[in-house]
C-alpha cells in the first residue's frame, strides 16, 4: 500500500511545489482535484492539455502516484438536463486521468436531502449516470470510482452492492472511506458495519480514504487519526491480507501534524 493525500490540504499549489511538500512529509500517492490544488486553476474548464501534460511529468518523475483524480459531481439528480451536465464533466475527467496516468477517476453521489421516499428515484438516476461513465471508462480503458456516503444517494453498504450488480463492469471500482459511512447510530458496531461493507464491496475497493472523528455536541469532530473512534486495527487487519496493492488516502490533513498520519499509517501497514 502507498500513503497518500488530499493534494488540496496543502492549498493550491505548482505540480512541483505540491510534490516537494508531500514528499518532505514520506507521503507517496495523492488524490488530485485540479481546481482546488493547483495554482491558478479555479474551475474545471481552464485545464489544458499543456497543464496536464506538465502534472504527469512532474508526478512521474517524482515517483508520486496520482491515485484518485477527483472530479465529485452530483449524478443522482433529478433533473436530467443538470445531471447529464455533471456526468459530461466527468466523461471528460475520464480523458483526463488518462493523460496525467491517474489509477481513477472519483466522485460521490449528491446529497440527500429529501424524503426517503425518493432515494429510489435517486438511485434509478444514479445508475444512468454511472452506467454512462462506465461505457466511456471502458472505451478508453479508464476506471470509475464511485464513493459511498451516509448522507448521499448512494448511502448504505446494500445499496452500493446493488449499484456494482446493475452496472457490472471492471471498470466501475469502489473508493472506501470508512468515516462517510458512519452514522451516530452504526458507530457503536463498527465490526458489524466493516464485515458488512466487505462483503458488499470489499472485492471492489481500488482507494481507501481515511481521517477520523470522534462524537461531540451530538456531532462528528474531525480529530487525528490516533485519536478518533475509528477501529483502524480491525480495518487494517482486513486491507493488509486482502487489498494490499491499493493507495491508503488521508483527507483532511493538516501539514503541520501530517508526518504523524504518515507514522500511524506505517504501523498499521505490513
Amino acid at each position: 500500500m502507498r500513503i497518500g493525500v488530499r493534494a488540496h490540504d496543502y492549498g493550491k499549489n505548482t505540480p512541483e511545489g505540491l510534490v516537494t511538500k508531500i514528499k518532505e512529509v514520506g507521503f507517496e500517492a495523492v488524490q488530485l482535484a485540479i481546481p482546488k490544488a493547483i495554482s491558478g486553476i479555479d474551475t474545471f474548464d481552464q485545464i489544458t492539455p499543456e497543464l496536464l501534460k506538465k502534472i504527469h511529468e512532474v508526478f512521474k518523475k517524482s515517483d508520486i502516484e496520482l491515485s484518485v483524480f477527483g472530479c465529485y459531481i452530483e449524478p443522482a439528480l433529478l433533473d436530467k438536463e443538470a445531471r447529464m451536465g455533471q456526468v459530461s464533466r466527468f466523461l471528460k475527467a475520464l480523458e483526463y486521468s488518462k493523460t496525467i496516468d491517474a489509477l481513477l477517476v472519483g466522485t460521490e453521489t449528491t446529497h440527500f436531502t429529501t424524503d426517503e421516499s425518493e432515494r429510489p428515484k435517486a438511485f434509478e438516476a444514479l445508475v444512468d449516470s454511472v452506467q454512462r461513465m462506465v461505457e466511456k471508462a471502458e472505451e478508453i480503458d479508464a476506471i470509475v470510482g464511485i464513493e459511498p456516503v451516509s448522507v448521499h444517494t448512494l448511502n448504505t453498504p446494500e445499496l452500493t452492492y446493488k449499484l456494482l450488480q446493475r452496472v457490472k463492469s471492471n471498470h466501475l471500482k469502489i473508493i472506501f472511506d470508512p468515516v462517510n459511512l458512519l452514522t451516530f447510530e452504526n458507530s457503536k458496531n463498527q465490526e458489524g458495519l466493516w464485515k458488512e461493507c466487505f462483503e458488499a464491496f470489499g472485492a471492489e475497493i481500488e482507494a481507501i480514504h481515511v481521517k477520523n472523528v470522534i462524537i461531540e455536541n451530538n456531532a462528528f469532530k474531525h480529530v487525528l487519526l490516533e485519536d478518533g473512534l475509528v477501529d483502524y486495527q480491525f480495518l487494517f487487519n482486513w486491507f493488509n491480507t486482502h487489498k494490499s496493492h491499493v493507495s491508503v488516502l488521508r483527507e483532511n490533513a493538516d501539514p503541520q501534524t501530517a508526518y504523524r498520519d504518515v507514522a500511524f499509517l506505517k504501523q498499521k501497514i505490513v
